[in-house]
C-alpha cells in the first residue's frame, strides 16, 4: 500500500464536509466561568490522514491486516486572540449530542476552566468536570490544553509540574501477526524484533492470542509460545518484552495459565488483556501461577472510560499496570489517576494509544512530569496534519522540545483553511 504524504494530505482533506460556525456564540456571563483573556471562539473536527512506519499484520481480533495508512480524528480550537490548539480525538466519535454540548464553551476563556496557584494548574474547576472527566467530552482538552501552552509559552507538561525525568522510555507496540499476515514461521517476528531494536528501542509490547481465530485450538497457543520465545531470543535479556492477547484467551483459562508458565523462564514484563478485565479471574490466574514460584504483573484498562472504576482496581491490588485511553479519558484526568494511584507502590499507569501521534505526545508530557508513568505506548505513527518538530528519540528514548504546548503545529496550509473558515467538520 502507497503512503499518503502530507502534502498529498492538504490536497485531500474534508474540505465538503463543512459547517459554518460563525453563528454560534455563547453568552459570556454564564456561572462559573470567568473570561479574563482571550475566549474559545470556534473548533473544528477533522480526518487526518497517517502512516505507521511499517505494514501493520493483524491482532487477535482482526479480520485483516491494519496496513500501513490511518485516519484519526483531530479537534482544533481557534481563540480570538488567533491561538489555534491542536488535540486527538477519542475512539468514541465525535457525534452531535456532545459537540452540541461542547459547544457551549465557545466564548468561555479556557484559562477559566482549571484552578491555577503560582502559575501551575492544579486541577479541574468543578464545573468543568462534566466535560474532561466525561470521556464523552474528555478529548477536546486536549486542544485546550495546546492552547494555554502557546498563550503562555510554556510546554504543557510546565503548566502541570516539575520534570521528574528528562528521557522518557517508550515501548515499541507495533509487533502483531506477521507470521500469520506473511504465512511464514516465527522467524520473521524474530527479524521485526531485531529491526526495532535496531532502530534503538529497548522495550517492544508484541500481540499473542492466536487461538482466539487465526489457528485453531492448541496450535494456536503453541504458536504464541514460540513467538514470544522467537522475540526473546532476538533481542536478548537485556530488553523488555511485554505481551498484549487482545483477550485472546477468554473463556480458556488453563490455556492462559500454560502460555505464562511456558513463557515466565523468558522474562515477560507484564501481560495485557490475556483476557476481560475481570478482577477473580486474574486472581486464579495469579494464584495458579504463584503455585509454581511464578509472578508475571498484570495490565489492562484500555477500555475503561470511567476512570473512578480503577479505585476498586487499585484496591484489589491484582493489576501492576493501567492503561486508561489518552485520547478518551483525557490529560487531566488520567494526570488525576495517576497521582491517586501514587497511594499504591504496586501500580504503573501507562496510558493506551493507537495509532495517533498527538497521543504519544500527551503521554510524553504526562510521564514528564508523573513518576508513575514510567512507560509510553510508541505505535510508530505519523500524522500528515500536524509537524511535530524538535521531539527527539535517543538511545531508546524520547526527548520534548522547549516548544509552547505539546509543541506541535498545523500543517502548512492547513492553519489558514481552519482559521479563515471557522469550521466544525465531522
Amino acid at each position: 500500500m502507497d503512503r499518503l504524504n502530507r502534502r498529498d494530505f492538504i490536497k485531500t482533506a474534508a474540505l465538503p464536509l463543512v459547517l459554518p460556525l460563525t453563528s454560534i456564540r455563547q453568552n459570556k456571563t454564564d456561572r462559573g466561568f470567568q473570561e479574563q483573556g482571550p475566549v474559545i471562539k470556534s473548533f473544528s473536527v477533522f480526518k487526518s490522514t497517517g502512516n505507521f512506519n511499517r505494514f501493520i499484520s493483524m491482532n487477535a481480533y482482526d479480520t485483516v491486516p491494519k496496513g500501513i495508512n490511518g485516519t484519526k480524528s483531530i479537534v482544533t480550537i481557534l481563540l480570538t486572540d488567533g491561538t489555534v490548539g491542536i488535540g486527538p480525538v477519542g475512539y468514541r466519535p465525535a457525534d452531535e449530542p456532545s459537540l452540541k454540548k461542547l459547544k457551549a464553551l465557545i466564548g468561555k476563556d479556557p484559562q477559566s476552566f482549571y484552578n491555577w496557584d503560582s502559575g501551575k494548574i492544579l486541577g479541574l474547576k468543578n464545573e468543568m468536570k462534566e466535560y474532561f472527566f466525561d470521556a464523552r467530552y474528555a478529548w477536546f482538552e486536549g486542544a485546550v490544553l495546546d492552547a494555554l501552552g502557546k498563550q503562555r509559552q510554556l510546554p504543557v507538561w510546565k503548566l502541570f509540574g516539575e520534570s521528574v525525568r528528562n528521557g522518557i522510555d517508550p515501548y515499541d507496540g507495533t509487533l502483531y501477526f506477521e507470521d500469520i499476515a506473511h504465512n511464514r514461521d516465527v522467524s520473521i517476528l524474530a527479524e521485526s524484533a531485531k529491526q526495532s531494536k535496531a532502530d534503538g528501542y529497548r522495550a517492544i509490547k508484541m500481540k499473542l492470542g492466536r487461538p482466539f481465530k487465526w489457528m485453531p485450538a492448541e496450535a494456536g497457543l503453541q504458536r504464541d509460545i514460540d513467538a514470544f520465545i522467537a522475540v526473546r531470543e532476538a533481542v536478548g535479556s537485556n530488553f523488555k518484552l511485554m505481551a498484549d492477547p487482545n483477550n485472546g484467551y477468554d473463556k480458556h483459562f488453563d490455556w492462559a495459565v500454560k502460555l505464562l508458565k511456558s513463557c515466565a523462564p523468558y522474562d515477560m514484563s507484564f501481560i495485557e488483556e490475556i483476557f476481560p478485565d475481570d478482577t477473580q479471574q486474574y486472581q486464579r490466574l495469579r494464584e495458579a501461577l504463584l503455585k509454581e514460584n511464578i509472578f508475571i504483573p498484570i495490565a489492562d484498562g484500555e477500555s475503561v472510560v470511567d476512570l473512578s472504576q480503577f479505585d476498586q482496581y487499585m484496591v484489589d491490588g491484582v493489576y501492576n499496570y493501567l492503561q486508561p485511553d489518552m485520547h478518551t479519558c483525557g490529560f487531566t484526568n488520567i494526570l488525576t489517576l495517576a497521582r491517586k494511584a501514587q497511594s499504591y507502590p504496586h501500580i504503573k499507569i501507562i496510558p493506551h494509544v493507537w495509532q495517533s501521534q498527538l497521543g504519544l505526545i500527551m503521554s510524553l508530557h504526562a510521564s514528564r512530569i508523573q513518576k508513575n508513568i514510567n512507560y509510553v505506548e510508541d505505535l510508530r505513527y505519523t500524522e500528515h496534519a500536524v509537524t511535530t518538530g524538535g521531539y527527539a528519540f535517543k538511545d531508546g528514548q524520547w526527548f520534548i522540545p522547549d516548544k509552547p504546548g505539546w509543541g506541535v503545529e498545523l500543517a502548512p496550509g492547513l492553519k489558514q483553511f481552519i482559521t479563515e473558515k471557522e469550521i466544525l467538520v465531522e
